[in-house]
């Protein structure tokens, strides 16, 4: 419930004048020694306890006022960091949801607002899927517990936001992602091999599969001595459209990071000097950042 800051003061006017209103001299002569320096002591400890319960006050009622302006996703949902660039290809915000939130948080729409320029742009909407080669549908980012979303301010190498999952390093090998995807898709040797005859004329093509490296695809041609099932699996198989196709039902195909683009053409932060505010679908202030 909020409070009335005129009654909190109210509140501290009768505590100060019921502990000091009260202390009189109730001898009808001088107080000496021992007991004017008790009556002194006495005197001391209620102001110290005054102004304790003074500063008790003063904190509640800041947190009450707070509660008027800042959004229920406080300390649940914060701004780690900026990188600062003048290529908005290189400069974005770090959004991070602590790992103990509960449920899914609806963030696009919410806006980021420099104190020190006025200038305000709200989080756009996500591909939860990124596919290749098509136009993509945007929906809502809903984050959940332990996410990281960059929050880029220029253009998306791929063309829109996504989230990222256990194939996206393959995106990675011919377009600039900042930050860089990692390489932690499916290692090509662990992938389905079956199909591939194990004869001497696949020899040598299975030993080149065992030591691909992960989200590559071959950029040279392969062997024409090579068996085909073997040279058609690298063909096939090895990208990011059949990487999606054979994991998108796995259970960790997804991960905890979300790549989102203001699609700027120009940089938006302040090198130095700058207080970027998160606010929530209610203008109610989520989390802070100066430096």
């Amino acid at each position: 419930m909020e409070k009335d800051s005129t009654g909190i003061l109210i509140i501290l006017g009768i505590i100060a004048i019921a502990l000091f209103g009260g202390v009189k001299n109730t001898n009808n002569g001088p107080i000496f020694g021992d007991q004017n320096t008790t009556r002194e002591l006495s005197t001391n400890q209620k102001i110290a306890d005054t102004q304790r319960q003074i500063e008790d006050l003063k904190a509640k009622l800041q947190i009450e006022e707070d509660k008027k302006t800042h959004s229920q996703y406080k300390d649940i949902i914060s701004l780690s960091q900026v990188s600062r660039s003048t290529d908005p290809s290189r400069e974005y915000i770090t959004i991070k949801v602590d790992k103990k939130a509960v449920g899914a948080i609806p963030v696009t729409g919410w806006t980021l607002k420099s104190l020190s320029t006025g200038i305000q742009v709200s989080i756009p909407k996500a591909a939860y899927l990124f596919f290749t080669g098509m136009i993509n549908v945007e929906e809502d980012i809903l984050l959940t517990g332990g996410d990281v979303m960059y929050l880029v301010t220029g253009i998306p190498p791929n063309g829109t936001s996504f989230k990222v999952n256990k194939c996206s390093g393959y995106l990675g090998q011919f377009q600039t992602f900042i930050p860089y995807l990692r390489n932690n898709c499916p290692k090509p040797r662990d992938e389905d091999l079956s199909g591939i005859p194990n004869t001497a004329i696949n020899s040598d093509c299975l030993d080149y599969i065992e030591s691909m490296s992960q989200c590559r695809i071959p950029t040279k041609s392969l062997p024409v001595n090579w068996g085909f099932e073997c040279t058609n699996f690298i063909y096939e198989k090895i990208n990011y459209p059949s990487c999606v196709n054979i994991h998108k039902n796995d259970s960790d195909f997804y991960q905890k990071e979300w790549r989102v683009y203001l699609k700027r053409s120009e940089s938006i932060w302040k090198s130095k000097r700058e207080i970027i505010i998160l606010y929530d679908n209610l203008g109610m202030i989520v989390d802070t950042i100066k430096y």
